[in-house]
């Protein structure tokens, strides 16, 4: 699980995924990356 879907949270969320892990992102608000 992963709280905070910024750049980071993002990044790490994929990496994680295209290793086989099941991942979760939690973030306040309804999209993910900061600016992008």
């Amino acid at each position: 699980m992963i709280v905070g879907a910024g750049f980071s949270g993002a990044v790490i969320g994929r990496q994680l995924a295209e290793k086989g892990h099941q991942v979760h992102i939690i973030d306040q608000r309804d999209h993910i990356g900061e600016f992008l």
